[in-house]
């Protein structure tokens, strides 16, 4: 895994990128994600744990006198910034807590919630801006394929924050768009936030709908695209109707919601989502430890859920057969 991924947005950061840039290779290598807080060290979270930039060069991870900090103006000005000077024009990211800043970078963002009858209207007094770092890691899907997981039946790929479901999604994508494995697929990519596509190459067959709030998308994309498989990352309960509209089309989704690998399918939400019919194999991933990282692969069968392969490496694996991908 290389630096290039954390200087790409480091270098985008209002104010401090300069800074940002000088952290040692093998933090950028392992980071997750740039944190900048008012009033508070400015850090790189990733496997290895929280690192502060101190103020003259170097990381630390103890707390001393010494540390970067970022003033609450410095965050106001950041964040203006990083809307273009028109929170107005994110005003519908906004309300989902991100900005999606030069339309490749998800910043998430805390502050204080401007509520309208009960809803979320915007934030003020922003105090927190994370900026994601996306990666791709050509070949962490390739398993799939090798191993003759039937995709057409649906996938759900579960794992907690920074496991690499993004990761893992975008290279199935570039494998069905491009005919790694079997001739090209028709992809709809249904990316609100613009992660999974970032400034990432997908494929000659990948039609993208960025920006474009889910339900909106998925009816755009089953009416207008024709596609052959939807992916979609990030499920929520609201989307369980979506889901079922997928199914009744016949078309085939491969999606990813938030979730444990002890207890995935005690989940409310991962047991609505397989109620729906529309996913046939549930994938678990290792975690933050391995990003992209494949733990577990069970396939559905009515009520029943069979573990078809566990925990096994690759190195230890033969071989056998390719993807079912309709």
């Amino acid at each position: 895994m290389d630096t290039f991924p954390y200087d790409r947005l480091a270098e985008k950061i209002p104010l401090f990128g300069g800074s940002l840039l000088e952290v040692p290779e093998k933090i950028k290598e392992m980071a997750f994600d740039i944190r900048l807080k008012a009033g508070q060290p400015l850090s790189v979270c990733g496997r290895e744990g929280i690192f502060y930039l101190r103020e003259e060069g170097g990381v630390t991870r103890a707390l001393t006198e010494d540390l970067l900090r970022v003033s609450p103006g410095e965050m106001q000005e950041i964040f203006l910034k990083i809307c273009d000077h028109s929170v107005f024009s994110h005003e519908r990211e906004i309300q989902k807590g991100y900005v999606l800043m030069d339309s490749h970078f998800r910043v998430g963002l805390c502050g204080t919630a401007v509520l309208e009858t009960g809803k979320v209207k915007s934030f003020r007094d922003i105090s927190t801006l994370v900026f994601r770092i996306s990666r791709e890691i050509q070949g962490c899907g390739d398993r799939l394929f090798l191993d003759g997981v039937d995709l057409s039946g649906g996938v759900l790929l579960v794992g907690a924050p920074s496991s690499g479901k993004t990761t893992l999604l975008r290279d199935i994508t570039r494998s069905l768009s491009a005919g790694k494995f079997s001739p090209a697929r028709r992809v709809a990519v249904l990316d609100e936030r613009g992660e999974i596509e970032g400034d990432f190459d997908l494929g000659p067959s990948a039609d993208v709908l960025k920006n474009c709030p889910k339900r909106e998308a998925f009816d755009i994309a089953l009416r207008m695209l024709s596609p052959e498989f939807l992916i979609c990352d990030e499920l929520s309960s609201d989307d369980l109707e979506d889901v079922r509209q997928s199914v009744f089309a016949g078309v085939p989704l491969i999606a990813s919601i938030h979730g444990d690998r002890e207890d995935v399918i005690r989940r409310p939400l991962c047991k609505s989502l397989l109620e729906t019919g529309a996913f046939k194999t549930v994938i678990t991933l290792t975690g933050r430890s391995h990003p992209g990282e494949i733990f577990r692969i069970e396939r559905r069968t009515g009520d029943v859920n069979e573990t078809v392969w566990g925990t096994v490496d690759h190195d230890e694996r033969a071989v056998s057969g390719s993807a079912k991908v309709g």
